[in-house]
């Protein structure tokens, strides 16, 4: 009768482990796009570049101005690989617009050379 309970008792512990893990392991959906999962990474590279964009934008054409929603992310490439190498560029592309309706004034892509020394504009194409 001992055994019994022991086994018993061991199953229903081994039950109860995998349940909680299931239960507590976030699941993703398999149809969710790598772009989506990793939109709040995206977006807050695009709130940190924004100054160096914005006086760029600013300095180059002094009417037009952009919004962050509509900004994109073109490309992320790190120029020096290795551990603690933190050299990157990033290419992003701004629809720019003026006037109180918004007329779109054309696309402006800037590339940022990214480091731990800080920021920088390497390259405007319109």
């Amino acid at each position: 009768m001992k055994k019994i309970s022991v086994i018993f008792l061991l199953l229903l512990i081994s039950l109860t482990t995998v349940l909680y893990v299931t239960w507590k392991t976030p699941q993703i959906a398999e149809n969710v796009s790598a772009e989506e999962i990793n939109s709040d990474f995206y977006d807050v590279l695009l709130v940190l570049l924004d100054p160096y964009a914005r006086k760029v934008i600013n300095k180059e054409y002094p009417s037009r101005s952009y919004a962050l929603w509509d900004a994109e992310i073109l490309e992320i490439k790190r120029l020096t690989g290795g551990y603690s190498q933190y050299d990157f560029t990033v290419k992003v592309k701004y629809d720019t617009y003026t006037g109180p309706f918004n007329p779109p004034e054309g696309p402006i892509t800037l590339t940022f050379h990214v480091t731990t020394e800080g920021v920088s504009v390497e390259k405007i194409q319109k």
